[in-house]
């Protein structure tokens, strides 16, 4: 059973929701009390692909640079069904992420996408006990928790509240958070240097937007949310596209902006 689902957890942070609600507190300052509120950071995008190797490689053409495997025999996500490389951009990372087991819900997501796609948006929480008390009052279940994963605090929101699967963690340190990507073996690439934010694909997308700024502290903008350095935006589904759909990438060469490449059915886009 996870924090989400135990009733009483759910009473207690129900009632202390209610009492902030009473004196007139607004959802962020009931995740920091009366210290200065820290809202939710992105930290990394999730591809979810069929063919490792061959995503990989369409990512390394495009950034002209190589994604970084896990050491040989010692893949922390193996245990979970699943291989994973990364690519650092910036202070954010790409993940592609492949199952390795037919029943897996990478192979769900698959039939649900019609194949490849964006999978995941990877967020940091300063406040993780504020932000399953936000969760709980509001009626928002999570997909599933692990307290300790790899000695961070893992929270997953189901992805048909939010469009794409919005993954939490309390990292600690705080300052280099999974994957590494302050002092892992990186190279940087040569065609982009940040990545400024991401398209969510959703029905109703102001209200989802609203929604997503309350949960994860983030300031709403019609229906894009800005969490700090990086923007969500969240726009109608085309056809039967749904979830994280495009990637904002910083050009190097601002002569590539504007440029769109297509990779695992998600939209890079140079800016």
């Amino acid at each position: 059973m996870t924090h989400a689902d135990d009733p009483d957890r759910r009473k207690m942070l129900k009632l202390g929701a209610a009492s902030a609600a009473a004196i007139g507190l607004v959802p962020s300052a009931l995740a920091q009390g009366a210290s200065t509120v820290r809202p939710s950071r992105v930290r990394h995008y999730v591809i979810a692909a069929k063919d490792l190797d061959a995503t990989c490689g369409e990512l390394n053409r495009m950034l002209d640079v190589e994604p970084v495997a896990k050491e040989p025999g010692n893949e922390p996500t193996l245990a979970f069904g699943f291989r994973t490389r990364m690519i650092r951009v910036g202070t954010t990372l790409i993940e592609v992420v492949s199952p390795i087991r037919e029943k897996h819900q990478l192979q769900d997501f698959f039939v649900e996408r019609g194949g490849d796609g964006g999978f995941m948006v990877v967020m940091q929480t300063y406040d993780d006990t504020a932000l399953l008390a936000r969760a709980a009052a509001a009626n928002h279940k999570l997909a599933f928790e692990i307290p300790n994963f790899m000695g961070q605090h893992l929270m997953q929101f189901d992805y048909k509240t939010f469009g794409t699967r919005f993954e939490f963690y309390k990292y600690t340190p705080e300052d280099n958070w999974w994957g590494n990507p302050l002092h892992g073996a990186y190279n940087d690439p040569k065609a982009a240097e940040d990545i400024t934010g991401a398209e969510v694909a959703v029905e109703n997308p102001a209200a989802i937007a609203a929604t997503a700024a309350s949960m994860f502290l983030g300031k709403q903008d019609g229906a894009s949310v800005t969490f700090i350095d990086r923007r969500i935006d969240f726009v109608e589904p085309v056809g039967k596209a749904r979830g994280l759909t495009a990637i904002y990438l910083k050009a190097r060469d601002r002569g590539r902006a504007g440029e769109k490449v297509n990779v695992a059915n998600v939209e890079f886009r140079f800016v």
